[in-house]
């Protein structure tokens, strides 16, 4: 397979991120140049927010390597229309994130965040995510084994570019992952959200926020259940969010034809 030209990476754990360091050895496979623009510091749940109100900061960390104090849309951005403006990326791959990236997940994901902003860019960009258990160190054995040849077979495939792609890898070894499937988004495993108050040294409450996971439906060909059943799951995703059922039964309300 020719390799790409040049490609940028970036994700959301930050740039000291064990799932980054696996994706720069494996761009190494298939791209001629490798850059790094990646968060300074950890930047999960941002979704695909810009800094609109604060100046971003940006470090140089070496040849072709970028921290950003920011997010990882800004990170692409930057990338993009900053540090390689005379010669932009022809791929962005974000991740590998370490945990899921499935269902609702996507829309608080940084890591499906870089993506989408890579790809109002229009550059094709894929979303890389390892899943595991929360309560267990995370196994990339799965994500070793096959991003490569993963992004080999999507890159031979090419997609539109109003679309950018979501990659899970199963949380198993790598020899019992069954190949690769296109998924829907579905809902995933999230059922809610949580706010757990902790009192400070000094009394005063601070917050965590967190997603509640339960046990949903899992339709067929979603991406939880196909990642479950031990498949790589590469879900197309675009920014086109409207529920087209609701969209024609409320417009009939106000006497919209369709």
């Amino acid at each position: 397979m020719k390799k790409v030209n040049r490609v940028l990476l970036t994700n959301d754990d930050g740039i000291d991120a064990p799932g980054l360091e696996l994706l720069a050895k494996a761009a190494q496979e298939i791209a001629e140049e490798v850059w790094i623009v990646a968060p300074a510091q950890d930047k999960s749940g941002v979704a695909n927010s810009l800094s609109m109100r604060e100046p971003v900061r940006v470090i140089n960390k070496g040849p072709r390597r970028f921290a950003v104090y920011g997010t990882p849309a800004d990170c692409v951005a930057y990338a993009v229309h900053q540090a390689m403006l005379d010669s932009p990326p022809d791929l962005v791959l974000s991740g590998v994130n370490n945990g899921s990236n499935l269902g609702f997940e996507t829309l608080l994901s940084g890591t499906v965040g870089a993506a989408m902003t890579g790809m109002l860019s229009g550059i094709p960009s894929i979303a890389l995510s390892q899943n595991r258990d929360p309560d267990q160190p995370v196994n990339w054995d799965s994500a070793t084994r096959y991003l490569v040849p993963t992004l080999q077979h999507l890159l031979q495939a090419s997609w539109d570019r109003q679309v950018c792609l979501n990659v899970n890898f199963p949380d198993m070894a790598a020899d019992r992952v069954k190949g690769i499937r296109v998924t829907k988004q579905g809902m995933g495993n999230v059922d809610g959200m949580m706010v757990i108050a902790t009192p400070d040294p000094h009394g005063e409450d601070y917050f965590w926020i967190r997603v509640q996971h339960g046990g949903l439906e899992r339709p067929e060909n979603s991406e939880l259940k196909l990642n479950d059943e031990g498949y790589i799951s590469v879900t197309p995703l675009t920014f086109e969010r409207t529920e087209m059922k609701e969209y024609q039964r409320l417009g009939g309300l106000y006497g919209q034809d369709f």
